[in-house]
């Protein structure tokens, strides 16, 4: 059980004698490490299951530094995870303590507890909230193959996070990381496996909006479409499972009256947002989100999963748009086409290319629906 008193005591003790553990801290710095951002976490493996990648140590100086000791521990985090917020290090047999502060206000404690070299707990006390979140750690061995969140027990909303599990090779590098749902958080793949998953995603992604499109039209709403946007989110789970918004007939007929009406015409006729939501739909195939959510991981841990996800869906709308006859769908216009849509996409910059052949492009131009680049 955790002791909730002793670490309100933690609290007001840090809150007190700010200088003391600052003074400290300082004391014991032996060197300075400057990095492009975040860079060092005591908790095993925080980046991986984050989705983010360290920081790059900089020649120049940042925002972003560390301190360390003789014995080459940090003992100060500078900015790494807060504007202004300064953590400082404190270790004794058995637990390792951090304290957090924004402009010399307390912002949190927290304690790593160990054993035999191992952190097999963390209990952190956030003095803004008041209240304490905690993870112990499970291994087998060395290798650490659970974190379990007391916290989020009987919480269905966050059942994903109330459980992490790690899986490693045989020489006990980590290859994947996932939530308490068995969703992918972290995997490691070859070059190789990357390009054989891809294809497959992507034929199936190609099926899967074929039969969304079909089942539009099957609707018999008494509607005509004349486009199907896949909006992607600059968030992880909306390029992974996005959402298909058909376009009415009806609404882009009353936007081309309106044309003169204003400088954003091109704008309004390809926005997603101008039609109504009735219709949204959204990937149903399980598997097959699953296969999406594990390349989208991927190319998180190195850095590129919007530039690649973009890149995917794009393809898959390029190639619907030059093999599909569309026109042996009831329901849909003539020109209706599927493209990829996102917040800060520029139809008068050309973002409708990657999504859309030239062919198909030339008849919206001139048709007045498309703009010439």
């Amino acid at each position: 059980m955790i002791n909730n008193e002793y670490y309100v005591k933690l609290n007001q003790d840090a809150q007190e004698h700010y200088q003391f553990y600052k003074q400290q801290a300082e004391a014991l710095v032996d060197r300075r490490e400057y990095t492009t951002s975040k860079r060092y976490d005591i908790s095993p493996y925080w980046y991986a299951r984050q989705g983010e990648i360290p920081g790059d140590i900089s020649d120049e100086e940042t925002d972003t530094y560390y301190e360390f000791d003789e014995e080459g521990r940090i003992r100060i985090l500078a900015c790494d995870d807060l504007i202004d917020g300064y953590t400082y290090v404190t270790y004794a047999d058995g637990v390792i303590t951090t304290r957090t502060y924004v402009d010399g206000e307390l912002d949190s404690v927290k304690e790593y507890l160990t054993q035999d070299g191992l952190v097999c707990r963390s209990v952190e006390y956030f003095t803004r909230f008041n209240k304490l979140e905690y993870e112990d750690y499970i291994y087998e061995g060395n290798r650490l193959v659970e974190v379990y969140q007391p916290q989020y027990e009987n919480n269905d909303y966050f059942v994903h996070l109330l459980r992490t599990y790690f899986e490693y090779d045989e020489q006990g590098v980590l290859l994947r990381v996932l939530d308490g749902t068995q969703g992918m958080i972290y995997v490691l793949m070859s070059s190789e496996e990357v390009f054989v998953l891809r294809e497959s995603v992507k034929k199936g992604l190609i099926l899967a909006l074929k039969e969304i499109v079909g089942a539009l039209c099957e609707k018999q709403s008494n509607k005509t479409y004349c486009f199907l946007s896949i909006y992607l989110h600059d968030e992880v789970h909306t390029v992974y499972s996005p959402i298909f918004h058909p376009g009415w007939q009806e609404v882009r007929e009353e936007q081309i009256e309106e044309k003169d009406e204003g400088e954003d015409y091109y704008y309004r006729i390809w926005s997603s947002g101008e039609h109504p939501v009735n219709d949204q739909q959204e990937l149903m195939d399980h598997d097959l989100i699953q296969k999406l959510r594990t390349l989208i991981m991927y190319w998180r841990s190195i850095g590129d999963w919007w530039e690649e996800g973009m890149s995917l869906w794009k393809e898959v709308a390029y190639d619907l748009n030059e093999t599909m006859n569309w026109s042996a769908y009831s329901g849909l216009t003539e020109n209706f086409v599927v493209f990829v849509e996102w917040e800060a996409m520029d139809v008068m910059n050309g973002d409708l290319q990657e999504s859309i052949p030239s062919a198909k492009l030339e008849v919206l131009q001139s048709e007045g629906i498309a703009p010439r680049i």
